[in-house]
């Protein structure tokens, strides 16, 4: 449940540092680590999907289904983040 918002926390903070090295190399880093980012999102959603199909306690249950919508939504949120990385140029920061 939390490798999703792990995640999405380290992919921030490198969108942060990142631009200023792939401008200066004119490397894509940024690009490879957000769409990572995005895979272990997607990765923690269907962890928890596996809980929620094997658990059977209903407080079980209810942590997996909220593993399940927060990991969906932060893999929607890195996707975003990604997709805007191919559209931006980082050297006109």
């Amino acid at each position: 449940m939390t490798l999703s918002p792990a995640a999405w926390a380290v992919s921030s903070q490198l969108g942060q540092m990142l631009p200023y090295t792939d401008c200066g190399r004119g490397t894509t880093g940024l690009v490879f680590v957000a769409f990572l980012a995005t895979t272990l999102a997607v990765a923690g959603a269907i962890i928890s999907w596996q809980g929620y199909q094997s658990t059977a306690s209903r407080s079980a249950l209810f942590i997996s289904k909220v593993g399940v919508l927060s990991g969906l939504g932060f893999a929607f949120a890195l996707s975003l983040q990604g997709a805007a990385t191919l559209l931006l140029n980082p050297c006109l920061r």
